[in-house]
């Protein structure tokens, strides 16, 4: 097994900057590369270098041990903490988040959401159950960027997730090959307003995915992609997220009712998943909707998934003056 390496994106005054990170130390990919004399496919994200990613994973890897072995404070730029990260594959794709995954959490959620709709087959038995997915529809920021209140709104949740990175593209995929689709690994927070999760002006309808989820800001993910080689057992991750401090979600993926490869399959029996695309494997137990509490200006969110970083985000209200410029 090669050592263990991350990757990330860090914003710059010249652009966006493609990172090896080792040891928390964040190196110029393209350069640790050229020093190590080693070629990499032509790339100006980490997306572009995840399609073939089993053969890249082997060429990163060296440069990884060239890197180690050269003296990683020679040509580091700096720490994680030290730098502001943007999400990791610099340029993401589709971004499909999975509902309802987490029997705990859907089991406290019903308490909450209990419209009293007469059903026309209420009582009769219902088909077996299959994945339930929808697509997020807004520009994902990065782990330590702030999380903007929409004004008006008065019940902005949160969501950690453990976020899957696809690599390799396919279409109808079989779980039994879903892991070869998958080039990492990360932390991710599904932030989330309830004013606008349920339609009272549709009552047949109810949900409203696009207004519950999609404001700027609401997609915060990294710090770091860890290379799917690196995660002995995604079906057994730790997914934690504290408020100011004060744990709120404390899951784990092994609890999820339909696993990665089954959530893979479903995705692409519609649609070709391709390199920097994102899945999101739902949330645990925990979220503000199920306790009664909401995000408020000032509050700080930490998020980490084991093996894949924390991240940081202040909470801040968006001016209407802002919305005029």
């Amino acid at each position: 097994m090669s050592s263990f390496f991350q990757l990330g994106t860090f914003a710059r005054d010249d652009g966006a900057l493609p990172a090896l990170v080792i040891e928390g130390a964040v190196l110029d990919l393209r350069a640790a590369a050229e020093r190590a004399g080693l070629a990499l496919p032509p790339f100006a994200a980490i997306s572009d270098l995840l399609g073939d990613w089993d053969a890249t994973f082997e060429r990163l890897s060296a440069v990884a041990d060239h890197a180690r072995a050269d003296g990683l404070q020679a040509f580091s730029l700096g720490t994680v903490e030290s730098l502001r990260p943007c999400p990791p594959p610099g340029r993401v794709g589709k971004m499909l988040f999975a509902a309802a995954n987490y029997s705990d959490h859907v089991r406290n959620m019903r308490k909450t959401f209990t419209p009293d709709i007469p059903l026309a087959d209420q009582g009769k038995q219902l088909p077996p159950l299959r994945p339930y997915m929808f697509g997020k529809i807004n520009v994902p920021t990065g782990a330590f960027d702030d999380i903007i209140l929409p004004p008006g709104m008065e019940r902005i949740d949160w969501e950690a997730e453990l976020m899957v990175v696809i690599g390799t593209p396919g279409l109808a995929i079989r779980p039994a090959e879903a892991h070869r689709h998958i080039a990492g690994y990360m932390t991710g927070n599904d932030v989330s307003c309830r004013d606008r999760t349920w339609r009272e002006d549709r009552p047949t309808i109810r949900s409203d995915w696009l207004g519950g989820k999609s404001y700027d800001s609401f997609a915060p993910l990294g710090p770091l992609l860890t290379p799917r080689q690196f995660v002995p057992d995604h079906a057994d991750l730790a997914i934690r997220l504290w408020v100011n401090g004060e744990l709120k979600q404390d899951g784990n993926s092994r609890d999820m009712t339909f696993g990665i490869e089954e959530q893979i399959e479903y995705a692409s029996s519609m649609m070709t998943l391709l390199p920097g695309d994102v899945i999101a494997t739902g949330t645990p137990a925990g979220t503000g909707q199920e306790r009664g509490e909401f995000l408020k200006e000032g509050d700080i969110v930490e998020t980490e998934v084991e093996s894949c970083g924390r991240q940081r985000n202040r909470v801040v209200a968006r001016r209407r003056a802002e919305i005029a410029a």
